[in-house]
């Protein structure tokens, strides 16, 4: 495979008095002419696109999309597990996939909450901090990491408190309707 400073090594096996090929102690060339051929893009970005009637502008925004659709399917395998899945049935496959897009698109809402201050992980870390353990008399005690809190400001949650009563946890994520009709 050429690929890096490879593609300059030009690698032959002969003779290099004779010039005859041969099949052992090959000869190492450098390929000047490639190299300077390649140094008038050094710094520049070059896209080559089959799309003639697109602007320049519109190009790269194209271009700059496919960036964060490959940054979602990254989250995915990584985040999510999404594969190797271990399901066999057309139903179980399309579920299992249902349920990893459903996953991201929890994620990336809870992403444009937080303004981007979380990465997928450290929101992945954070919820999975969450516990809560039964005590007496109806209460839990509930608690997270400090990243678990602040997930729980910005959706307008107040969870600072430890010991929660059963009905409250049991009200934990639903939507509070403010207004009245």
């Amino acid at each position: 495979m050429k690929k890096g400073g490879k593609r300059y090594l030009e690698v032959e096996a002969k003779d290099l008095k004779t010039g005859e090929i041969k099949k052992l102690e090959p000869h190492i060339t450098i390929d000047e002419e490639q190299i300077a051929f390649d140094e008038q893009f050094d710094g520049m970005n070059v896209l080559i696109t089959s799309e003639i009637t697109l602007s320049d502008e519109a190009m790269l925004s194209n271009y700059r999309a496919l960036g964060s659709i490959e940054d979602c399917f990254r989250v995915l395998k990584t985040n999510f597990d999404a594969r190797p899945i271990y399901v066999w049935t057309k139903p179980h496959i399309e579920s299992h996939f249902l349920i990893c897009f459903i996953a991201l698109t929890i994620m990336r809402l809870l992403e444009f909450k937080l303004d981007h201050t979380f990465s997928p992980q450290k929101i992945q870390k954070a919820l999975r901090s969450a516990q809560c353990h039964p005590l007496d008399r109806g209460y839990w005690e509930v608690f997270g990491n400090v990243d678990f809190q602040r997930i729980n400001e910005a959706l307008g949650m107040d969870w600072t408190k430890r010991y929660v009563p059963l009905e409250k946890l049991r009200q934990y994520g639903k939507p509070v309707c403010t207004t009245t009709l």
